[in-house]
């Protein structure tokens, strides 16, 4: 083989592989594309969302192309802002491995994150209480709530703390401090008291079902609250891209 024939093929190999390195990245690039776009619009109609409704999907590292030869994908990371559950909004952040593609497997894992600030816990006043209140605040692990309670010729400023806990897809909120004219009291005390009657319309024991706006595979598992938001943390339940994701769950 001559010299310049050499050159030729050579050149000739050289365009190959550009072209196929150039025809990967594009066929990588639709995938990941069509992948996004599946994830979105499943969560989208699950999640009540508009069609257009923006979400941050970041599909992990490593071939995209030879992940959807296998058939799942190795890691999967969601960020949607505005997401309601009821008359609340909150951030959704969910985290999947193994998300199969078929539409019949179930993930090997997922959790997720919605997070609620003050503003829209304040939403929830009606399940905190049952009076008007004068101020819903976060703090360290509870609600604080204060009203203010006529009695008699009096008016007497009544604060509590209010903490929720998980009870089967439910938000229960739970009084654990109870402050009357400045001095702690206990709950029974005050409604064995003169208070009585206004204390069991006050503090009682009232749910929020949030299992009722999500997936009934996205099971609601704990609940934290800090000064500055209310986080309720979930986790999968052969949880399976598709259909099953319009079912949403509910309070028994």
């Amino acid at each position: 083989m001559t010299r310049g024939r050499l050159v030729g093929v050579a050149v000739s190999v050289g365009v190959l592989v550009v072209l196929l390195g150039v025809g990967y990245v594009v066929g990588e690039n639709v995938a990941r594309g069509t992948g996004k776009d599946r994830i979105h619009d499943e969560l989208a109609t699950a999640l009540s969302l508009g069609a257009d409704h923006p979400m941050r999907i970041d599909l992990g590292g490593g071939s995209f192309l030879l992940q959807t030869i296998v058939g799942s994908i190795d890691t999967v990371s969601i960020d949607i802002d505005g997401v309601p559950l009821g008359d609340v909004e909150g951030s959704l952040s969910l985290a999947g491995t193994g998300v199969a593609l078929d539409g019949t497997s179930p993930v090997d894992s997922l959790t997720a994150t919605a997070t609620v600030d003050a503003a829209n816990v304040k939403k929830l006043r009606s399940y905190i209480s049952g009076v008007d209140l004068d101020s819903i605040t976060l703090g360290d692990g509870v609600v604080d709530v204060a009203t203010t309670v006529k009695a008699l010729f009096l008016s007497v400023p009544v604060t509590a703390g209010i903490e929720p806990v998980v009870d089967d897809g439910r938000l229960k909120f739970t009084p654990r401090t109870i402050t009357v004219n400045g001095a702690e009291v206990s709950l029974p005390s005050l409604l064995d008291g003169p208070l009585g009657s206004v204390a069991k319309n006050l503090l009682p024991e009232q749910s929020f079902c949030v299992a009722e706006y999500l997936p009934r595979s996205i099971v609601l598992r704990g609940v934290d609250v800090t000064p500055e938001r209310l986080r309720l943390h979930f986790t999968g339940d052969s949880v399976v891209l598709g259909k099953q994701l319009e079912t949403l769950g509910s309070c028994s």
